[in-house]
């Protein structure tokens, strides 16, 4: 062994060790007080990718917690505002009642609920236009789906939920038509008149059963007067001797038995009273986009992962239809990634009353029992054309179907907010519990191991500096060998 004074290489030796025993210490001075494990990317570089890649998804999912609260809440603004207007149109229907009762009412009596009825429809009219969330009004059509065109054939639409791309602006449908709807006919039993004799026959409807009395005078042109005085106790109607459903699908039906006497057919004369001759209509067929969907009579009602909502068709629609919405309504981003299956787009239609209602139907057209049913909530204000004084049975039919317009958009905003939203913040809350275990177990500290190292590294960085003293006395030896 040598002694020497210009490199002392225990003390650069110890001095090495001290260094990394320091940095040692440090590092686990610096993760116990800060609790991570990982502090910068030097300490575990695929932990930290992974782990900032967990980080911002949970945000992300934290954020889509705040935008599916925000969505219940504004849809919880709708419902109530509708649940309002839903008891404001029990109260109209009340007066409509009240009016069409004339042999227990009087004059004075029809206006003052015609006043009520006046009212109640101003306020729906303010409701609609007043209820926002924030800065956004929900009821006047702005946050609804914006329908660009359509074709001749589409009376109107419930649009309820369509998915836009993110790069487009607006989206055509093309709608399929193979079959009709029709109305349930006898057709083939038609009455023509001819050497009648005296019989009694009972029709049944959808609405209810009626018996009709024919005699030896009774002509095509008066059975059909018979039978239309009474269509509205059975919906049916008659027209050239052929009976008819009022409405359409294959929930109408006809049934007609010969009590009593012979009914003079086109088919033969009929004169058994063991069985009705039953006709049923025929609910309009086709496809949606490929697809086939569920009508009842001229209406389509739709559920894909694309489009949600009800088409109604015109009567006697057989031809193909098509129609383009605009990219509108309300767009909720439910999820952390941007992709149609993250978000919904919900529409809220106008609740004003000259949309609230049902279109203007002609029935019997070109008979002597031509009609026109339905009309808008509007229609129902003193000096309207189904004011209660004018027309309070149609007024009715109007309110019957504002009411079941509102309704069908309360159990639709019910069902996607219990769901879609409600399940859809249980489900994150669930996957944000999971993600931030899965960031922790990367990145977070385990203050038992990091205690134990710590105290390790503290012993040798304490022995490793008195090593370095004495490494630093060697040197001094030299000396004696100068004495």
């Amino acid at each position: 062994m040598g002694l020497r004074i210009n490199h002392n290489i225990p003390s650069l030796m110890a001095l090495r060790n001290l260094k990394a025993n320091d940095v040692n210490q440090q590092r686990s001075l610096e993760r116990l007080s800060t609790g991570l494990r990982i502090n910068r990317a030097s300490d575990d570089p695929s932990g930290l990718v992974i782990s900032e890649r967990l980080r911002a998804q949970v945000r992300g999912l934290s954020q889509a917690v705040d935008n599916s609260q925000n969505a219940s809440n504004m849809i919880g603004t709708a419902e109530a505002a509708l649940s309002e207007v839903h008891t404001l149109l029990l109260g109209i229907r009340e007066s409509a009642l009240f009016a069409i009762n004339s042999g227990g009412s009087s004059p004075d009596q029809v206006a003052a609920e015609q006043d009520s009825v006046d009212n109640a429809i101003g306020a729906i009219e303010r409701i609609s236009a007043t209820t926002r969330f924030g800065a956004r009004p929900l009821l006047n059509g702005v946050s609804g789906f914006q329908v660009l065109s359509r074709t001749s054939g589409i009376s109107e639409f419930q649009l309820r939920n369509i998915q836009f791309g993110v790069t487009q602006s607006q989206v055509s449908f093309n709608i399929t038509i193979t079959d009709s709807a029709t109305r349930a006919s006898l057709a083939s039993f038609a009455y023509d008149g001819a050497t009648a004799t005296p019989a009694v026959i009972r029709v049944a409807g959808t609405l209810g059963v009626e018996e009709i009395t024919l005699t030896s005078a009774t002509t095509v042109s008066s059975f059909d007067d018979s039978v239309n005085a009474l269509r509205w106790n059975t919906g049916v109607f008659a027209s050239g001797g052929i009976l008819y459903s009022i409405e359409y699908g294959s929930g109408q039906s006809i049934s007609m038995e010969v009590v009593s006497g012979t009914f003079n057919s086109t088919s033969g004369n009929l004169t058994d009273s063991n069985g009705a001759k039953i006709a049923y209509g025929d609910d309009i067929e086709g496809f949606f986009e490929g697809a086939t969907f569920t009508a009842e009579g001229n209406k389509i009602s739709l559920v894909t992962n694309f489009f949600t909502g009800d088409v109604l068709f015109k009567d006697g629609t057989n031809s193909d239809q098509n129609f383009t919405v605009k990219k509108s309504g309300l767009t909720f981003q439910l999820n952390e990634v941007i992709s149609t299956t993250d978000r919904e787009t919900v529409g809220l239609a106008s609740i004003d009353p000259s949309i609230l209602g049902a279109p203007v139907r002609t029935l019997f057209a070109g008979t002597a029992a031509e009609e026109q049913i339905g009309g808008f909530l509007s229609s129902l204000q003193a000096g309207g054309e189904n004011d209660l004084v004018k027309n309070p049975v149609n007024s009715l039919r109007v309110v019957d179907a504002a009411i079941e317009d509102i309704s069908d958009v309360r159990a639709y905003l019910g069902a996607f907010k219990a769901y879609t939203i409600d399940s859809n913040v249980n489900s994150l809350d669930v996957a944000i519990e999971n993600l931030t275990a899965s960031e922790s177990s990367i990145r977070d500290l385990d203050f038992a191991e990091e205690t134990a190292n710590f105290s390790r590294t503290q012993i040798l960085f304490q022995a490793a500096t008195a090593v370095m003293a004495q490494a630093n006395l060697i040197p001094q030896s030299v000396l004696t060998l100068l004495k």
